[in-house]
């Protein structure tokens, strides 16, 4: 496994990053300790990097997976809505006390739009360098599917307000950006490199939109000279062997490929679906909408974040 400096941070991460999302309640809820076992093998794998948040309700499962690993050289990068210092308090302690770690390596600011977003957090952010100061963060950073919020970081560090770290969806077709182009997102991500700031990227595989052709995929992020790692959601050991196989040799082994190929993923919408509208409300991507009393998805649109889930009040909505 490759291992990189993250950006300006000093923190040594491996270059494949495993996204937690994928195995926790929002998307595939994999009994607790089978979830556990694949983040656990993940990181006795190499996989040094893992990527949460608040929203995703899966720290303790983490927090098992590192006692299974056993070591305590696992980088954590977690994020939260928070935009008030009181909600930055709660989830900064949250995260230390359910992760049972005194210090979080990364604590972003989640899905943020704009300039203007990022002004509106300015409290929460202010106090995740509070918190920086007193060493019980190490870098800061925020998370996005616009262009323009890698743009407001950009604008912040002008300002003289410099985020240690970006977590942008990035793809070679760019599925899921939410203002513009996947040339357009490049260039400024590499602005952002430029000015020390860390980058790994989430969605390289568009959201499963990319999956039958995840080498292509994986290249396209792991060439650019700007992106330091890439968050890839795992579901189970072959997946994880597959992957390291690739980033360690730009290859996948002939009997991984073959059932990664047949491998699917899509969001699924039950028939007791009463049509609230609360996940067309919450869906960032415009993915949803409700027809005659049901929601239903453009598979196109969806990037199976799975976020829509955690609001729909007869949890009929599951990443399959």
């Amino acid at each position: 496994m490759q291992y990189i400096t993250l950006g300006g941070t000093g923190l040594t991460v491996s270059r494949l990053c495993i996204g937690s999302l994928t195995v926790s309640p929002v998307q595939a809820n994999l009994p607790p300790e089978r979830a556990a076992e694949v983040l656990a093998y993940a990181f006795s794998k190499g996989i040094r990097f893992t990527d949460t948040a608040q929203y995703y309700e899966n720290y303790p499962l983490i927090r098992r997976a590192l006692e299974l690993y056993g070591g305590d050289d696992v980088v954590i990068s977690t994020k939260t809505y928070a935009y008030t210092r009181e909600m930055a308090i709660e989830a900064v302690e949250q995260a230390r006390r359910e992760l049972n770690r005194d210090v979080i390596d990364i604590f972003m600011l989640h899905e943020q739009e704009s300039y203007e977003t990022l002004r509106g957090h300015r409290e929460a952010l202010e106090y995740l360098f509070e918190c920086k100061a007193r060493g019980i963060i190490r870098a800061v950073g925020a998370s996005m599917h616009h262009i323009a919020a890698v743009r407001g970081v950009i604008e912040l560090h002008r300002r003289g307000i410099p985020l240690d770290v970006i977590h942008p969806i990035f793809n070679r077709s760019g599925y899921g950006i939410a203002d513009g182009t996947i040339a357009q997102m490049q260039a400024a991500v590499a602005d952002a490199y430029a000015l020390g700031i860390g980058t790994f990227a989430m969605k390289v595989l568009g959201g499963g939109h990319l999956f039958r052709d995840a080498a292509a995929a994986f290249d396209f992020a792991l060439d650019q000279p700007y992106i330091d790692a890439v968050a890839v959601g795992m579901q189970s050991e072959e997946e994880i062997d597959a992957n390291i196989a690739y980033f360690d040799s730009r290859s996948f082994p002939l009997e991984a490929d073959a059932v990664l190929r047949k491998k699917t993923r899509h969001l699924h919408i039950e028939d007791y679906c009463e049509g609230c509208g609360a996940c067309v409300r919450r869906c960032a991507q415009g993915a949803l909408a409700v027809t005659d009393g049901h929601a239903v998805v453009s598979a196109e649109k969806c990037v199976l974040c799975g976020y829509c889930s955690r609001v729909c009040p007869l949890f009929a909505i599951k990443v399959l």
